[in-house]
Order: C-alpha cells, then sequence, then structure tokens
C-alpha cells in the first residue's frame, strides 16, 4: 500500500540555511510544500542575507519558521538552530539552492522504516541539466590527498567513487549536505554538527561521527534532489577555497593523528604555491587575456597568501557574525 503523502511529510521537518539565495529560496521551499511538509516544520535560517530573499519569500509564503542571525554564523551553527526548531520524526537539511523531487520523502521514509539503525540518509543529486552528481564520498584520508584519484579508483574503485546510475541503496561513509536526512531521536547520542566546521565537511565529520557510534550511513538513490551546485561559492572563488582548506585541516586535525595533519598541512601549502605558480605563468603566456585563466590566478594567490600568513581566522567567506552561547544543547524531545 503506498503511503500517504500527507502523513508522509508530517513526519519531516526541513532545515534551509539562506545566505543570499535570491529567488532559489522560494523554489526550494516550494518543493518541500509539494512533498507535504507542513509550512511550520520548514526552518529558513537566514545567515544575514541583504538580498532581499528572506522579504520575498515572507510576502510568497505563510507560515515558515523563521530565524534570523545578525551575519554569517556559517552552515553547521545555522544548521543546528534549525535542527534545535525541529520537533519531527526526520529533519532533512536541504540546500536554498536545491529543491526536492516528487517522491523524495517517501524514499526518504522508506529507508528509515526498513532500516531502524539508519540515523543519516543521503539524496541522489543531480544538476538541473540532468546530469548527475556526486552525492556520497569515503572519509578523507592522506592517500587522497596525496594520490590522484583515478589512481585510487584504479585499486579500489568502488570504494573512490562519488556517484551511481544504480537503483539500490548503499551503505556509504559520507553523504553530502545539500540533501540528507537525520533520524531525530538519534540525536541525543550522535549529536549536532560540529560547529568548529564553518562552511564545508560538516556532514562529513556528521557521518563519521555516526559511524562510531554504532549508526548506519546509507545513500537512497529514490530519493533525489535537484542541486544547482554551491552558488555561494561560485560568486567568492578565494574566500570559498580558504574555508574548503580550512575546514579540511580541521577535519585532519580532529579525525587523524598529529603526523596526519602535519603532512596534509604541509602539503597543502606545496600544492597550493605550484597551482598559483601554474595560474600565473598561464596568464602571462596568453598575454592575460583570459578572464578563466585571471581569476584562477587570483583565487590561488589569495589561498596562498592566506596560508603565508598562518592562516588569519578572520579570512574567507564575508560577514561572519560570533557564536551566540544561548543556542548551544540539543532540542528537548
Amino acid at each position: 500500500m503506498t503511503a500517504d503523502p500527507v502523513a508522509t511529510g508530517r513526519r519531516f521537518a526541513t532545515v534551509i540555511v539562506n545566505y543570499n539565495g535570491g529567488s532559489m529560496l522560494a523554489e526550494c521551499v516550494r518543493s518541500c510544500l509539494a512533498e507535504s511538509i507542513p509550512p511550520s516544520q520548514i526552518v529558513i535560517v537566514d545567515n544575514g542575507s541583504r538580498d532581499g530573499s528572506i522579504e520575498a519569500l515572507e510576502g510568497q509564503i505563510a507560515g515558515l519558521n523563521m530565524v534570523r542571525n545578525p551575519g554569517n554564523a556559517g552552515f553547521a551553527r545555522a544548521a543546528n538552530q534549525g535542527i534545535r526548531q525541529s520537533s519531527a520524526e526526520f529533519v532533512i537539511l536541504l540546500n536554498n539552492d536545491a529543491r526536492l523531487e516528487e517522491g523524495a520523502l517517501g524514499a526518504f521514509a522508506q529507508g528509515f522504516d526498513e532500516r531502524p539503525n539508519l540515523a543519516i540518509a543521503g539524496a541522489r543529486l543531480q544538476s538541473p541539466d540532468g546530469r548527475l552528481q556526486s552525492a556520497f564520498a569515503p572519509f578523507p584520508s592522506l592517500a587522497e590527498e596525496l594520490l590522484p584519484l583515478f589512481l585510487l579508483r584504479i585499486f579500489a574503485p568502488r570504494h573512490f567513487r562519488r556517484k551511481t546510475d544504480g537503483t539500490e541503496p548503499i551503505a556509504v561513509e559520507s553523504v553530502y549536505g545539500a540533501c540528507l536526512s537525520v533520524r531525530a531521536r538519534f540525536l541525543p547520542r550522535l549529536g549536532l554538527l560540529d560547529e568548529d566546521f564553518f562552511f564545508f565537511f560538516e556532514e562529513i565529520e556528521w557521518c563519521q561521527r555516526a559511524r562510531r557510534t554504532g549508526f548506519e550511513v546509507w545513500y537512497l538513490p529514490a530519493a533525489r534532489a535537484v542541486h544547482g551546485g554551491g552558488a555561494t561559492v561560485n560568486r567568492m572563488h578565494g574566500p570559498a577555497r580558504v574555508e574548503y582548506q580550512r575546514s579540511k585541516l580541521t577535519f585532519f586535525r580532529k579525525s587523524r593523528g598529529a603526523g596526519t595533519y602535519f603532512l596534509v598541512s604541509s602539503y597543502l601549502v606545496i600544492r597550493t604555491f605550484l597551482d598559483a605558480l601554474g595560474s600565473a605563468a598561464a596568464c602571462v603566456f596568453t598575454l592575460f587575456l583570459k578572464g578563466r585563466l585571471r581569476r584562477k590566478a587570483l583565487t590561488y594567490g589569495y589561498l596562498l597568501l592566506w596560508h603565508f600568513l598562518l592562516r588569519p581566522g578572520h579570512w574567507g567567506l564575508p560577514e561572519k557574525c560570533s557564536p551566540n552561547p544561548s543556542t548551544q544543547g540539543l532540542p528537548a524531545r
């Protein structure tokens, strides 16, 4: 018997972190409403947007649960604020540039119902033009940092894959946070997202913690979402790369030994220097006529300067705000 979509929708809350999401935000919210999630269970956590996206959304859709931050609190902290506002059986974290496809909630619900120990489930992600996107990954490792990915895939193709056209659910190490769902009753044991990660790697660490706690992480291809693919990142190349490398270093510092962290830290500096040198040479060779090469050179130059200045904490994405101690802890259940 097919589950009632309205009853299924009531089992879920959605947390959408917004930072200058523009018209994408309203499309994201409408996709949740189309899947029968009640408006009061759609939590929008706004990180100090200045593009009018929140005001436009409020003028179009009533009854949403709104949380406003004075500045950019980062993804993990903002998502945790939304999770604390949620009381549903399952919570979906959905990027503001993503939208649920028809039947996504039913697929998530089925996946959780069939697997009582499933804590975190990831959706099948595709671009607006239909191309399959990466949706899951192995945990970051020293081997993956130092060796070319194509070489690793020769020796362990299944382990190092990040997407598949297959239709069967797969137990994986981690899923990507553009569209994932977590079982809420496991949160007191699992904990919330680690707020030491401002942007990137927070969901990877969450999945690692889930598996270490004894829970399962699965990729559910029948749960589908269309993902725009990092609109914020694409607007801010250099600052976004700083956040990515900072979060990668945070992951290795907190999850691996000191020796591995030192090797990865040193390797990132060397690789960034070579990338900056190569992109600068390409600009000279093309007489600085290629805009793409100029942007690439500026990005690597910005990133290299960040390393040389001993990685100052205030560099990266703009308008960061300080943590609010009153937002710590788990939601009451």
